[in-house]
């Protein structure tokens, strides 16, 4: 079993994956609850949210990522894995929709770029990567959606496919 991971020697091996020289590719699936890390929850954030997006576009999603965790004092996994019943409709709720399941994220992974998306949620989690929004933007969405809560809330940019608010 081969867990997503980051770095020079990640990397190489997703590309023997990808090349089909190590069996693994078949394996390839995202940490559990119990391996999960701060690093781990944001690179999955990314790539679910952004991988297609362009490099400002993944940037900014880590960065609202980050800013949610930060201004609710809670790590970023809770904040990426957050979800509440609301109390209006009674449906369970997400921050982020892919962690409502496997209904909710694209079918099969793309192990190169969710590579790429480690290495840019290590950077962004370092202070090594300079982030696109300034830090009281908490709220994007995708530009074919238009939710609720958009219109309370100051559209500060759009970038790729989101739109993003503070």
């Amino acid at each position: 079993m081969v867990i997503l991971s980051r770095g020079i020697l990640g990397i190489a091996l997703l590309v023997a994956c990808a090349l089909g020289t190590h069996p693994a590719l078949a394996q390839l699936r995202l940490a559990t609850a119990g391996e999960r890390t701060d690093e781990s929850c944001l690179a999955d954030n990314i790539y679910f949210e952004a991988a297609h997006e362009p490099l400002d576009g993944k940037l900014a999603v880590a960065q609202v990522t980050l800013n949610r965790a930060r201004d609710a004092g809670v790590s970023v996994c809770n904040a990426v894995y957050f979800k509440a019943i609301n109390p209006r409709t009674g449906k369970k709720e997400a921050a982020f929709s892919w962690t409502l399941g496997a209904r909710w994220r694209p079918k099969g992974m793309d192990p190169l770029l969710h590579a790429w998306c480690a290495e840019l949620a290590h950077e962004a989690l370092a202070g090594a990567r300079a982030l696109p929004l300034p830090d009281d933007v908490r709220f994007y969405h995708a530009t074919y959606i238009r939710p609720r809560w958009a219109n309370q809330h100051e559209m500060v940019t759009r970038i790729g496919r989101h739109i993003f608010y503070r």
